[in-house]
This record gives structure tokens, sequence and C-alpha cells, in this order.
């Protein structure tokens, strides 16, 4: 394995899994988005295609979606939804087990897309506007109409939540 390659994994990882746990809600779904992504990476490198952050991103988020569009066509959405996930790594779980966390989650498990997607993105990685829009291929003026939007929404379900 290449030390590039090592270094692409390092470093992107932790958000990958981010996304792919908060878009999917399960922790073995989300390690295999982020396996497969990074397979894809290598495959990728093979054929000696450039390589973008966001690129990865895309690829991730893509396949989440596809495991929800599966999982709605089999009515196994709600049910994966009210289980819930089994583990969530240790540096999530203070924020999760807060009630406050809590909240926040559930909000934004709420929003429809590609709201979800551009607050995980963006609060959860810290990605650019500029990395965020190559992933959903917006503009960046939609990015950032589709963020404020976003966060409105969330502001307006913890304001009901905690009224």
């Amino acid at each position: 394995m290449s030390i590039w390659y090592r270094l692409q994994v390092n470093q992107n990882q932790n958000g990958l899994y981010a996304l792919a746990y908060q878009m999917l809600g399960n922790q073995l779904e989300a390690e295999d988005v982020v396996q497969d992504t990074f397979i894809k990476l290598w495959e990728r490198r093979e054929q000696g295609l450039k390589f973008e952050k966001a690129w990865l991103y895309k690829v991730a988020r893509n396949q989440c979606l596809d495991i929800l569009r599966r999982r709605k066509h089999a009515h196994e959405y709600q049910t994966a939804k009210a289980v819930g996930a089994d583990v969530v790594p240790s540096a999530i779980d203070t924020v999760i087990n807060d009630e406050l966390g809590d909240e926040i989650t559930r909000a934004i498990d709420e929003l429809t897309e590609p709201y979800q997607s551009l607050l995980v993105m963006r609060e959860v990685n810290g990605l650019s506007y500029q990395v965020m829009a190559e992933v959903l291929d917006l503009s960046l003026s939609q990015i950032k109409v589709y963020l404020h939007r976003a966060r409105n929404q969330l502001k307006e379900k913890l304001e009901k939540a905690y009224a």
C-alpha cells in the first residue's frame, strides 16, 4: 500500500465516517461505506486519475443515498431508525449521549437532502463551500443559500423542542 494512499485514509476516514453515520444512523453500514469509498479511491489511483477530496465525499454520500433508497423500497428505513445505532465511536460519544446532542441529532435526521448532508459536511467535517459545491454539484451561491436554510430549519426544530 502506498504512503499516499495511507495518508488519504488517515486524513479522511473520520470525516467520511461522520457523514455516513449521520446519514445512515448505523455503525456497520457507515463503516462499509467508508471502506467501499477507499476501495474506489484505490481503483482510481491505479487508473491514474486525479484525486480530489470532494470526490471522496461525493462517492460516500452517493453510497449512503443508495442504501437509504434500498431501505425505503424494502420498508426497512423506519425499522432501522427505530432500532438506532449499535455503538458510536468515542470521539462522538460525549455529544450524542448529551441531551442536547441527542436533540440535535434527531433534528438533523428530520432534515431533507441536501440540507442534512450540508450541515454534516460543514459543521461536523468542516468542509469548505467549494468542496461541498463539488460534492453536491451545486454552485457556491446555492451552497450558501441551502446551508442558510438548513441552519434555519435546524434552529426552528430545536426551538420547538425546547419551547
